[in-house]
């Protein structure tokens, strides 16, 4: 999803069987988990009850949760339910809410990590140039923006955005390189997209009441009683999306469910005949699905020009090893001559023999074949404008070294057209892979050690009280 919606139907994990926190002890703690967060080191360490400042809210296998951690992510989810006029739940519903993100991100980080998985300093400029860009903004311009909301915004907002292309990875490796698409599939696939106008994007809001695996028929019942007082509570005239902050237990809750604009093959498929189905502002039916049942609402809808030609480019990528190549405000004269000279694909593949003390591996996946300026990097885009086929781009520095883009061939094609068996299986598979990873999260989750301790340190809080 372009945002994958598999983060949106993450189930719940072990937080929510912990018995129901008292308001007066939850409202305590969280002026604690504020002073924590503003009160300096120094200071903090010379008062006497400076250990409850800051303790140990959760363990996640070998990792920990910090009340101050949680203290600043709960700030920031009443910001951003503020700034969407979305009313805030009560105190203790949005920590649990909160609390369950963090356990998730926590889990997944933890396999990230033992993968290998790593998002580079290109990657992550790339995708925030993209972000600017579609915000009419220059870079510079975001951080200043960022950086006037809050003092480290910029720096916060990085991580977010490598974090997201980790998270990205780990779904693309765990469960997207291994889901398979039958040709049946797409033959009905393509069967049912030369019946339908495809030619819309929706923007969906979400609301999830969880199942555990393997449920008994009382808690199946006693979700789908759950989702169905949801709904009434919706057509009695609450906002759906003050509703989904408050109940949903999807991860998009304290966004008010808020999926964003989806065209129908990025939408799941156990509710993409629904959605497409409803009129802007109707909320659906109960939605069942292996992980919970589900209610959607059509928010907007816009038609889009799936009919237009878009242009496409065969690009060649050659790399140069060099530690210091980011460091270096230009790229040496040798370089920039080179890449003027380079003015045929033969002499483009020249650069192999020339430059043969690089390892093999180095430039292996050289050709990048056909791609769109969408497809293709910001970086890649900017340089492809300026050349003609037949033409290099100046050098530019990565993290790795010098690179050399070369334009081979440029051509038009119609996308509505070209290529509608591939797409469908990419689009297949990528609904499958969307779906299967919240099970995929869920059994992790359960294999995890997850220590709670809201109610320990309840407990110490009110010990002290008295």
């Amino acid at each position: 999803m372009t945002q994958s919606t598999a983060s949106e139907l993450q189930p719940r994990n072990a937080f929510s069987t912990t018995r129901p926190t008292s308001r007066r002890w939850l409202s305590a703690v969280l002026t604690s988990l504020s002073l924590a967060w503003m009160m300096p080191g120094p200071v903090a360490a010379q008062t006497p009850n400076a250990q409850l400042l800051d303790q140990i809210i959760a363990v996640v296998n070998d990792d920990i949760i910090l009340q101050s951690e949680l203290a600043q992510r709960v700030r920031q989810a009443e910001q951003e339910l503020r700034g969407q006029n979305i009313r805030i739940p009560d105190q203790d519903e949005l920590v649990e809410k909160v609390l369950d993100q963090m356990v998730m991100q926590r889990l997944q980080m933890q396999r990230v990590k033992q993968l290998g998985l790593r998002a580079s300093d290109q990657e992550v400029f790339e995708r925030m140039q993209q972000i600017a860009s579609r915000n009419n903004l220059t870079l510079d311009q975001l951080r200043d923006n960022l950086n006037r909301q809050q003092s480290d915004g910029f720096t916060q907002f990085r991580e977010q955005i490598r974090e997201q292309l980790l998270f990205q990875k780990l779904q693309e490796t765990e469960v997207l390189a291994r889901t398979q698409v039958t040709e049946s599939e797409v033959d009905r696939y393509l069967q049912r997209q030369a019946l339908t106008d495809t030619a819309y994007e929706y923007r969906l809001r979400h609301l999830l009441v969880s199942l555990s695996e393997g449920p008994t028929a009382e808690q199946r019942d006693e979700a789908r009683q759950k989702i169905e007082r949801l709904r009434q509570q919706v057509t009695d005239g609450q906002s759906f999306q003050s509703v989904a902050a408050k109940a949903s237990d999807g991860q998009k809750a304290l966004q008010g469910g808020d999926l964003g604009w989806l065209t129908q093959d990025q939408i799941p498929t156990f509710f993409s005949a629904v959605a497409t189905q409803l009129q802007p502002g109707e909320v659906s039916d109960v939605i069942r699905s292996p992980v919970g049942y589900h209610l959607i609402k059509l928010e907007d809808k816009r038609r889009t020009d799936e009919k237009a030609l878009v242009d496409e480019y065969r690009l060649h990528r050659f790399l140069l090893l060099s530690q210091d190549a980011e460091k270096a405000s230009e790229p040496p004269q040798s370089l920039v001559d080179l890449s003027e000279s380079i003015d045929s694909i033969h002499a483009f593949e020249a650069l192999k023999t020339e430059y043969s003390d690089m390892p093999e591996s180095t430039n292996a996946r050289s050709d990048l074949g056909w791609q769109t300026l969408d497809d293709m990097s910001v970086t890649h885009a900017r340089l492809i404008e300026q050349l003609s086929p037949g033409e290099a781009a100046r050098p530019y520095a990565t993290d790795e070294g010098w690179v050399i883009l070369y334009l081979d061939q440029q051509r038009q094609r119609d996308p509505a057209e070209q290529d509608k068996r591939k797409q469908a299986t990419e689009t297949l598979r990528r609904q499958k892979a969307n779906e299967s990873f919240d099970v995929w999260l869920r059994r992790m989750k359960d294999q995890a050690i997850i220590d709670i301790r809201l109610d320990k340190l309840r407990t110490s809080e009110d010990a002290s009280d008295s």
